[in-house]
């Protein structure tokens, strides 16, 4: 066993031994073609992409009523059905109705939460529809907040509570129901 730095073949008689660089190349191909292969497999068929779309709708609204009972001050979200896209808002109170001011930042990725479900990476949704009722009249069905309490409103009027709020997601053949509690604002996805 050669015990120095230097290999001449005074001081080792050791051959060195590797891979060559067509032996290298075979290895990453045969790797290649084995990840083409396995990935289709990993990735979520429609009913996961549907839920992963679901929980993050759900995710949304479990956020603006957990930031509002913990800054006893009003936050919602706003679902645009059309462009399968929710935003998280503050209102503005000073204001007469209360105007939405987007700029509530996502807790994981620290940039303001707007989500389009559609350039999601594993979710997906083909058709959205929003499902509302509420205790009086609602000019802004869209946008819900909470109060302190995480109780869901209309945000115009602002003292309109919310009877009924679900939106329903299809994807294929799948169908996933995100649906709001009028009263204590706990979010469940069927």
């Amino acid at each position: 066993m050669c015990r120095r730095l230097t290999f001449n073949k005074e001081q080792c008689n050791r051959r060195q031994y590797g891979y060559t660089l067509v032996e290298l190349s075979l290895v990453v191909l045969i790797l290649a073609i084995m990840a083409a292969a396995v990935i289709p497999a990993i990735m979520p068929a429609d009913s996961g992409k549907l839920q992963v779309a679901a929980q993050e709708i759900a995710d949304a609204m479990r956020f603006a009523r957990s930031e509002a009972m913990r800054l006893r001050q009003p936050r919602g979200f706003r679902y645009n059905a059309p462009q399968t896209r929710i935003r998280m808002f503050r209102p503005d109170t000073g204001t007469l109705p209360w105007a939405p001011i987007y700029d509530i930042y996502h807790p994981v990725s620290k940039k303001p939460y707007d989500i389009l479900l559609d350039e999601h990476y594993f979710g997906a949704v083909e058709t959205s529809t929003q499902i509302h009722e509420f205790r009086g009249t609602c000019n802004l069905e869209k946008s819900i907040y909470f109060d302190a309490n995480g109780t869901p409103f209309c945000t115009d009027p602002h003292t309109v509570p919310v009877l009924r709020y679900d939106i329903s997601i299809t994807l294929g053949d799948h169908t996933r129901l995100v649906s709001l509690e009028p009263i204590t604002g706990q979010v469940t996805i069927k």
